[in-house]
């Protein structure tokens, strides 16, 4: 639908970014010619992605105005599709990342054939909801749980998916949905939407840890998602063993179940819960765990910020998250600023993280594959 050179991914980019911005700004933090700029500016007005802000002027009010640029909202849409054990939620989104439709659905039955035959017609629904042009639609994107194999086409399932064991996401996905389809497991399409509209929107490095059911992740170096040699960078959870106590959703509702408390999903673990002696027992030990985690990921990966989200009730995150910001995490030789310990503030709109994944292959300059050559547009 759309072919961005390297240099209108820039600035779309900067946009995002830093919002309004003059073409003489533009072309100073670009560095790149006046005429180079108005090259690029009017390509991508031209493509509606970007329109002319209102007029700003000094503070007497004298003087020519002046414009500045800024992404148009309508310019372009995305769908998202997120799935996990609890729920289904679908979406579409503008190129600001504001959320114009969406359907959430409980799930009960967790077969492939079940969760398509609800995502389709709720991605069609939302579209139509939002009164958008299918037109304008770049892609779909979908996320869920899991971690790549070493077939790209098959992921490797958490239990509640193990039905999935024959599904290609590489080809099996693309007949359900009428716009091109592209896939991540969930840690790396949110921290996608934390690049974009949340904690890393003006950072270059930083980390996520999500925890849901399991234990995920993502890692961006330079604004760019790195995914490792085998697109399995982040995958935290590998460093807690299944068959010893975890960190993860799965491993407190076992916990509560062996205690006699009937809890199922996580949703439905609410703060009332909090005092709870099996609950505080593994607030206790999952802290201390994560603890680790955080120290390992600021030792080896050295970001600016660290990330914790998820499905895990609010409560709870908020709970690990404040523990985490009291402690002496990095340990007594750590000389430098430590990553500052923040709770995503879109654990609730994972969606928006799947939709983010066509909008990023898109329009940021590092998944650019063509040649990049200052002043080229």
């Amino acid at each position: 639908m759309i072919n961005l050179g390297y240099n209108e991914r820039r600035l779309i980019e900067m946009l995002r970014g830093r919002g309004g911005m003059s073409r003489s700004e533009l072309a100073r933090e670009m560095d790149v010619s006046a005429p180079t700029l108005t090259r690029l500016t009017s390509s991508l007005l031209e493509a509606n992605l970007i329109v002319e802000a209102d007029v700003s002027r000094s503070g007497n009010g004298r003087g020519k105005p002046s414009t500045a640029m800024e992404l148009n909202a309508n310019g372009l849409f995305t769908v998202g599709v997120y799935f996990n054990p609890d729920d289904i939620r679908v979406c579409v989104a503008d190129l600001n990342g504001q959320i114009r439709a969406e359907i959430r659905q409980e799930l009960d039955d967790h077969s492939f054939e079940t969760i398509m035959n609800i995502a389709s017609p709720a991605a069609r629904q939302v579209v139509k909801d939002a009164r958008i042009d299918k037109g304008k639609v770049l892609g779909c994107g979908i996320s869920f749980p899991g971690h790549f194999s070493r077939n790209p086409g098959h992921v490797l399932q958490i239990a509640q998916f193990t039905s999935w064991h024959d599904v290609d996401v590489d080809v099996d996905l693309q007949q359900f949905f009428d716009h091109p389809v592209h896939h991540e497991n969930d840690g790396k399409a949110v921290i996608l939407s934390e690049l974009y509209y949340g904690a890393g929107r003006n950072l270059s490095n930083f980390a996520m840890i999500w925890l849901t059911y399991g234990i995920g992740g993502g890692v961006v170096v330079q604004r760019h998602l790195y995914r490792g040699a085998h697109r399995n960078a982040g995958e935290f959870g590998g460093l807690f063993p299944k068959s010893h106590p975890r960190p993860s959703g799965q491993d407190l509702c076992n916990n509560l179940l062996a205690a006699g408390v009937g809890i199922k999903r996580l949703k439905d673990i609410d703060a009332g819960y909090a005092d709870h002696p099996v609950m505080q027992a593994w607030l206790d030990r999952a802290t201390d765990q994560l603890r680790s985690l955080t120290l390992t990921v600021a030792r080896s990966l050295d970001p600016s910020v660290i990330v914790f989200g998820g499905s895990l009730p609010e409560w709870i995150i908020g709970h690990i998250v404040d523990r985490l910001v009291s402690l002496e995490i990095l340990g007594e030789d750590f000389f430098v600023e430590p990553p500052e310990i923040r709770r995503s503030e879109l654990s609730e709109v994972p969606h928006l993280g799947a939709a983010t994944i066509p909008l990023y292959r898109a329009t940021t300059p590092s998944y650019y594959s063509g040649r990049a050559l200052k002043g080229w547009a």
